[in-house]
């Protein structure tokens, strides 16, 4: 999927959008006491983001976007600069957790 600007309502975009202003270049996203945590990374050092409810649309939606992105990187162009995420799974005491990659 391709941005040329950053719809208000895309979760991804917006989380995103978050993190580079934090100078990230990766998301981190973690299911935690019925939670969503996401925290922006830069060399390994995390600032929490956003805690989204695990049952709302906006964490489900973000989810089924991390899956996506797994098996195929995403685009999104952010006043004409170009990101590509790419997401890979990994376990967090047996629950599904995705560290997502942000490079232009």
């Amino acid at each position: 999927m391709r941005y040329e600007t950053s719809p208000p309502n895309d979760i991804l975009v917006r989380l995103v959008l978050d993190a580079l202003r934090h100078g990230a270049d990766e998301l981190d996203v973690e299911y935690k006491d019925g939670h969503e945590e996401v925290c922006a990374m830069k060399s390994n050092i995390g600032i929490g983001i956003a805690s989204l409810e695990s049952s709302s649309e906006e964490a489900g939606e973000l989810r089924k976007r991390l899956y996506a992105m797994t098996k195929k990187r995403d685009t999104i162009t952010i006043q004409g600069t170009s990101y590509h995420l790419k997401a890979e799974i990994y376990d967090s005491f047996g629950e599904d957790a995705f560290r997502v990659a942000i490079r232009r």
